[in-house]
């Protein structure tokens, strides 16, 4: 998945700790950071978020016993992508 941003470098990395926190926390997984993305594990499924001047990027591996909640995740990262940089953006 993968959205458009116009926040600087520092507060697109800023923002994208606070997520991988609050993911860790709420799943119970660790996060790191590696470059310029970030790496959240958690129960099997892991997740690399990267950031570029203009948009946010991520890729999600699950295990197959989460398959079922595919649809679900995509909407909670679409909603993640909503608070973290689409509403932070100055028009």
């Amino acid at each position: 998945m993968r959205c458009e941003h116009t926040l600087s470098p520092d507060e697109a990395r800023e923002n994208l700790e606070k997520l991988a926190i609050k993911l860790a926390d709420r799943m119970g997984g660790s996060w790191k950071w590696e470059g310029d993305v970030v790496v959240c594990e958690s129960r099997g499924a892991s997740a690399r978020v990267g950031y570029d001047e203009s948009s946010i990027s991520v890729d999600v591996t699950l295990p197959r016993a989460f398959k079922p909640f595919r649809h679900r995740l995509e909407k909670k990262i679409d909603e993640s992508f909503d608070k973290y940089f689409r509403e932070h953006r100055s028009d």
